[in-house]
C-alpha cells in the first residue's frame, strides 16, 4: 500500500466521526455569513515525492484562514468519502502555495526559504518561478488546529460562536502529532506558532525535550524516533530574532544530530563525502520489486538535483552495490560499461514512463570523474 492509499484509508473513519458530530448542526445560511464561507477542516497535505524523500519534513502552522466551506465539505464527503481530501491534495501538488508567501516573514515565505536552505540552495525566490520542483514535491504541510480558531476568519464572517465551538470540538480529534506519525512517517516536524499546547499535541506519543536555543525548542518522540521543533510564527520571528536566525539554527541543529548532511558540489567518493554516501544509503527506500535498481538511480538523481549537486558514476555504483543491486548477470557493478548502461537505461525508462523531469535529472546529475556528463541525451 502506497502513502496515498494509506492516507485516505487512515483518515476515512476519523472524517466520518467528524461528520457524524457536525452534519446535523444548525449551520449558518449563506446570507448569515455574507456568502464568505464557513471554513472546513484542513488535513495534512504532501507532495508526490514526499514518501521517498531523504528528508521527510512536515511544516505545521496554527490554522488555515479561508479554507473552503464546511457545508460543502459535509455534502461532498457524505456523497463521496475522500473526495475533498483528494481535491486538496491535488491542488497542493500544483505548488499553489508558492504564490502565498511573498516575503520571508510570512508562513509560506519562511517555509520556502527554509526548504531551500536545508537543501543547500540560496535563492528561494526561484521557487515562486516554478524552480526547485524536486524540493517542493518532497515535504508535507499540516495545521495544529484542523478547524481554525474562531478569531481567524469565522468571527469576521459573523459565524455564531456557540456553533463554531461545536465544530471546533468535533475537529479536536485531528489535532495530534500522532496522526502525522502514523500517516506520513516524518523524520522531522516543525511547528510554527507560539500557542502550542505541547502535552496535548503530543498525546499518545512519548516524548522528551532534547534542547533548544531561545524560542526554538527541540523535542524527540522517543518511540517514533521523530524530531519535533517548535518555533514562533515567522511574523513573530521577524520582530525579535529575525527569520534568518531560525533558518540558520535549524540547519545547524539538524546537521548536529545527523538528520541531514551538507553535500559537496561534486560527489565522487572522496573521504569528506562519506557522510553523504551514508546518508543516501540509509535514507533511500527499501530495495523491493517496486523499487529496483533503475528506481534507485532515479531516486539518487532527484536527491542530487534538490541540492544542485553532481555525482560520479563510480560513486553511484558504490551506492548501488551497497544497496545490494546487481547486474543482469547477478554480479556487482564494477564501474565499467555496465555502469553507464544502467544510467542510460534508467534515463530511457523514465522517458517511456512520461517522467521527463526525472529523465532530465538523470542526464545531468551523473558525471564521469573528469566532470563530463555520463550520459548524453541524443
Amino acid at each position: 500500500m502506497n502513502l496515498d492509499e494509506h492516507y485516505f484509508r487512515y483518515y476515512a473513519p476519523l472524517v466520518e466521526e467528524f461528520l457524524t458530530e457536525v452534519r446535523d448542526l444548525e449551520h449558518p445560511s449563506l446570507e448569515d455569513v455574507k456568502k464568505a464561507g464557513v471554513p472546513e477542516p484542513h488535513f495534512p497535505l504532501f507532495g508526490p515525492g514526499y514518501e521517498k524523500s531523504a528528508l521527510r519534513l512536515v511544516i505545521v502552522g496554527q490554522d488555515t484562514a479561508y479554507w473552503g466551506d464546511l457545508r460543502e465539505f459535509i455534502a461532498e464527503e457524505t456523497k463521496q468519502p475522500g473526495s475533498k481530501l483528494a481535491g486538496a491534495l491535488a491542488e497542493f501538488r500544483t505548488h499553489v502555495f508558492t504564490g502565498w508567501g511573498k516575503q520571508r516573514q510570512t508562513f509560506w515565505g519562511f517555509a520556502m526559504m527554509l526548504l531551500a536552505a536545508l537543501h543547500g540552495q540560496q535563492d528561494w525566490g526561484l521557487m515562486k518561478q516554478g524552480k526547485m520542483a524536486e524540493i517542493l514535491d518532497s515535504f508535507a504541510w499540516a495545521e495544529g488546529n484542523a478547524v481554525e480558531l474562531y478569531t481567524s476568519t469565522a468571527k469576521g464572517h459573523k459565524v455564531p460562536w456557540a456553533y463554531w465551538e461545536k465544530v471546533r470540538q468535533a475537529g479536536e480529534r485531528f489535532n495530534r502529532v500522532r496522526h502525522l506519525v502514523e500517516t506520513l512517517r516524518p523524520h522531522v516536524v516543525l511547528v510554527l506558532y507560539r500557542g502550542l499546547n505541547v502535552p496535548r499535541y503530543f498525546e499518545g506519543c512519548p516524548y522528551e525535550k532534547v534542547g533548544g536555543d531561545g524560542r526554538l525548542t527541540h523535542y524527540r518522540l522517543t518511540e517514533a524516533g521523530v524530531d519535533v521543533f517548535h518555533a514562533p510564527h515567522p511574523r513573530s520571528m521577524n520582530i525579535i530574532e529575525g527569520t534568518d536566525y531560525f533558518c540558520t539554527k535549524l540547519r545547524e541543529i539538524l546537521a548536529q544530530h545527523r538528520i541531514l548532511t551538507p553535500f559537496p558540489e561534486f560527489l565522487q567518493g572522496q573521504e569528506g563525502a562519506q557522510d553523504v554516501m551514508s546518508f543516501l544509503h540509509e535514507r533511500s527506500p527499501v530495495r523491493s520489486a517496486d523499487f529496483d535498481k533503475y528506481a534507485f538511480v532515479a531516486w539518487v538523481a532527484d536527491e542530487l538535483r534538490k541540492r544542485d549537486t553532481f555525482m560520479s558514476v563510480p560513486a553511484l555504483m558504490d551506492l548501488v552495490n551497497r544497496k545490494g543491486y546487481t547486474t543482469n548477470y547477478g554480479t556487482p557493478f564494477s564501474g565499467g560499461r555496465g555502469s553507464f548502461r544502467l544510467v542510460s537505461g534508467t534515463y530511457h525508462r523514465m522517458v517511456a514512463m512520461g517522467r521527463q523531469d526525472q529523465a532530465h535529472n538523470i542526464a545531468v546529475a551523473f558525471r564521469r570523474p573528469n566532470f563530463e556528463y555520463a550520459y548524453e541525451v541524443e
